[in-house]
């Protein structure tokens, strides 16, 4: 029973990531199912395009921040010191506002962005965005990691290592694989996701609505899909352009959270 339900489980997972992965899947394929008002207006292409960059985004962000993160989660624990060091740096950048942050590390290519409208520029926001993001996700992904690899390290079994004269380096590999620390990586790979999908939408909100007018990021976002139809939420208006891309990040957050609250891995090998 508890195999079938992982494995449903692991099912809803996929069906609920499906639009990043049908995004990049040509038009033809949706002939016929997408009203054909949305896709003479152009909107259904922008709506691609969005989900297409946000997948992207999200898969950048995930390798560089998950590299980081167990580089420095793994550091912080092998030298203690150093390990401090670290958290005080990060426990500063944690508290500094996500969308504040993006906007410091827009400041410096502004112009650039505002100048360029190429491929080039699109590639540079993307950039931007991706270390904007690794930055305001690695403060809770790195504590992730180095809390429960320090107890594991102070457990009995571990001590035994180092009775028989294992290196500090070694153990920390061995103890890398357990488990309990491969569940710790799924969910700190779902924590990274899901804060770099709110503040990808919510940043492109908030410029799509004015705030930041002057070299905002050239690459396409869901949120900013929703913000440039609010008003269809109103009389006149097609609820559905509203409602289809909210839809959808819905069920993608959704997702993510599944796997974030994944009970933790009892076994420690």
């Amino acid at each position: 029973m508890k195999k079938l339900f992982k494995i449903l489980k692991i099912l809803c997972i996929i069906v609920l990531i499906s639009p990043l992965v049908l995004s990049w899947l040509p038009s033809s394929y949706f002939a016929g199912l997408v009203p054909q008002r949305i896709v003479d207006s152009g909107y259904f292409a922008s709506l691609v395009s969005s989900f297409k960059e946000l997948s992207i985004t999200l898969a950048a962000t995930l390798l560089f921040a998950m590299l980081l993160s167990f580089i420095l989660g793994y550091i912080s624990v092998l030298w203690m010191k150093v390990g401090r060091g670290f958290a005080n740096i990060l426990n500063a950048v944690e508290s500094i506002p996500a969308i504040l942050v993006a906007l410091f590390c827009y400041a410096p290519v502004s112009g650039y962005l505002a100048r360029h409208t190429s491929a080039a520029s699109t590639v540079m926001s993307l950039v931007v965005f991706v270390l904007a993001a690794t930055v305001t996700t690695l403060p809770e992904a790195v504590r992730s990691i180095a809390i429960p690899l320090i107890d594991l390290y102070n457990r009995k079994y571990s001590l035994s290592f180092r009775s028989y004269g294992f290196p500090k380096m070694r153990i920390l590999a061995i103890l890398m694989t357990t488990d309990l620390m491969r569940s710790t990586f799924r969910r700190v790979a779902a924590g990274i996701l899901l804060k770099t999908l709110v503040l990808d939408c919510s940043f492109g909100f908030i410029i799509q609505l004015g705030f930041g007018s002057y070299g905002t990021p050239a690459h396409l976002s869901p949120g900013a899909l929703i913000a440039a139809h609010r008003d269809a939420l109103f009389e006149g208006g097609d609820p559905i352009l509203f409602w289809i891309p909210s839809a959808v990040l819905i069920a993608i957050s959704v997702a993510f959270l599944i796997v974030l609250n994944e009970k933790e891995g009892g076994n420690a090998a």
